[in-house]
C-alpha cells in the first residue's frame, strides 16, 4: 500500500508534471517500486507507462479522481482559473505551440467551450493581414494549432468561419471543409470553389441580389474565375441594366479580373 501524498499550500504544476515523467521513466527502467506505484492505481497496466497513465497515477496518489481534478485544485490554489488558462493559451497559440497547447488543453478542457471574442479556434484562425497566399498564411494563422483544436472538439462559432473568409486563409478554409465545418450556404460553396454545388445552389431556390453579389466577391476573393462568372451571370439576371453597363465596358471576364485583382468589397450596391 503506498503512502498517501498531500498537496503543499501553494503546489507547482511543474513539479507534478516531472514527477509523471519520472514515474513513467522508472517503470521503463524496470524499477520495482515504480511499477509497484503504477500498479497500486492501475492494476492492469504494462511497462511502457504511457505519459497520460503516469499522471493518472499522480494524480490518485494525491487523492484525486484524475489527473484534470488534480490540475484544478492546483490552478485554485494558486488563484489561476479560466482568465489566466485564455491568456496562457493566447500566448501559446500565437507561437504554434502544438504540445503545450495539447497540455493546457487536457488541464483546462473548458477552454473548448469559452466563446469570448470566436473563442481559441479565432486566436488560431483570425488573421492580421491579408493570408491570400501559403507563405502570408504561415505568417498570419497557426493551422497547426487550429487542427489541434478542432480535434480536442472546440466550439466552431459563425465568427470563425466568416474570418476565414475575411483573411483568404485558402488551407483553413480547406480543413474546415474537410471537416465538414462550413455553413452550406452560396459564398461559403464559391469561396471554396466548387462550381457544381454553386450552379445546384442557384438551381435550388432564388437567391436575392445581395447574397449573390457576396458570393461573387467571394469567388473572385479566392481567384475562382469560373465560379466568379456563373455569379456574374446571375447578378446580370437580377440586374439587367448593371448587365449592360458591364457589357459595354469593360466586358465580363475583364470585370471579373477587375475584381481578382483590387478585391473591393461588393460588385454592385444591393
Amino acid at each position: 500500500m503506498t503512502t498517501p501524498k498531500f498537496l503543499p499550500a501553494r503546489p507547482s504544476l511543474e513539479s507534478l508534471r516531472k514527477q509523471a515523467k519520472k514515474l513513467a521513466r522508472d517503470v521503463a527502467a524496470g524499477d520495482v517500486d515504480a511499477i509497484e506505484r503504477a500498479r497500486a492505481h492501475l492494476p492492469n497496466v504494462d511497462a511502457p507507462l504511457t505519459q497520460r497513465s503516469a499522471q493518472l497515477v499522480i494524480a490518485r496518489e494525491y487523492g484525486f479522481a484524475g489527473w484534470q481534478d488534480l490540475t484544478a485544485e492546483v490552478s485554485k490554489r494558486l488563484g489561476r482559473g479560466l482568465d489566466w488558462a485564455v491568456t496562457q493559451a493566447r500566448r501559446v497559440i500565437h507561437d504554434n505551440d502544438v504540445e503545450s497547447s495539447r497540455q493546457l488543453l487536457a488541464e483546462y478542457p473548458a477552454l473548448l467551450s469559452w466563446q469570448e471574442g470566436g473563442g481559441l479556434l479565432a486566436m488560431a484562425t483570425s488573421a492580421y493581414g491579408d493570408a491570400g497566399d501559403a507563405e502570408r498564411e504561415g505568417w498570419f494563422t497557426r493551422g497547426a494549432c487550429a487542427e489541434l483544436l478542432i480535434d480536442a472538439g472546440a466550439v466552431v462559432t459563425r465568427e470563425v468561419c466568416e474570418g476565414l473568409l475575411r483573411s483568404r486563409a485558402w488551407g483553413l478554409l480547406q480543413l474546415f471543409q474537410r471537416r465538414g465545418l462550413l455553413p452550406r450556404t452560396l459564398k461559403f460553396l464559391a469561396a471554396l470553389g466548387d462550381i457544381d454545388a454553386v450552379r445546384a445552389a442557384l438551381a435550388e431556390r432564388r437567391h436575392d441580389l445581395a447574397t449573390v453579389n457576396e458570393a461573387f466577391v467571394r469567388a473572385c476573393s479566392f481567384k475562382h474565375e469560373d465560379v466568379a462568372f456563373v455569379l456574374l451571370e446571375r447578378l446580370i439576371a437580377l440586374d439587367p441594366e448593371f448587365g449592360k453597363h458591364v457589357d459595354e465596358n469593360p466586358g465580363r471576364r475583364a470585370f471579373i479580373g477587375y475584381f481578382m485583382e483590387h478585391r473591393p468589397s461588393y460588385a454592385i450596391e444591393a
